[in-house]
């Protein structure tokens, strides 16, 4: 679902007004031991010992990590690609996100802070094609189609792939 309900809406564009819309990351692999859990608020005391913050989501726990997002290029020739630059985020975590051989996915879900349990948008099954690390955050590529990226044509029409293209009748 991609379009938001109309009191969200208008209370986002309301002057003055209160409301917060909460990034929720969802990410998962077979690889991966867990589901990587993250939230753009840091409303909710997850882990009072550690201090953690985050958001309690339907029953989920999604730690806090400040982060912004950066829409794709608006280009013909550019690809659909989303990026996310997460801040603050230490070797535990930089080391889990690289960890994987293959694409992970990433769920993206959009809520209101006022209610946390209602989702307003969901981006689902984004592929994680890249994390770029430096010494001030981590970015996360995501593209939603693959296609994008695979050779076209995918194959040479020559005779010896193809014979029955270059025989004779």
């Amino acid at each position: 679902m991609r379009s938001m309900s109309a009191a969200f809406l208008a209370e986002l564009f309301r002057e003055n007004s209160g409301e917060v819309a909460v990034m929720l990351l969802t990410i998962v692999h077979p690889d991966l031991t867990q589901t990587i859990l993250l939230s753009s608020d840091n409303r909710d005391m997850l882990d009072f010992e550690t201090q953690a913050r985050g958001t309690l989501s339907r029953g989920k726990a999604y730690g806090f990590f400040p982060m912004a997002p950066a829409l794709p290029e608006d280009a013909e020739d550019a690809a659909p690609v989303v990026q996310i630059a997460l801040d603050n985020v230490g070797q535990e975590m930089t080391d889990l996100l690289q960890s994987t051989t293959s694409p992970a996915i990433v769920t993206i879900e959009v809520v209101a802070a006022s209610s946390p349990d209602v989702v307003e948008m969901t981006l689902p099954e984004m592929q994680l094609t890249s994390v770029d690390v430096d010494a001030h955050q981590v970015t996360l590529s995501l593209t939603v189609d693959p296609l994008m990226q695979e050779p076209f044509p995918a194959d040479n029409f020559t005779p010896a792939s193809f014979p029955s293209l270059w025989g004779t009748t």
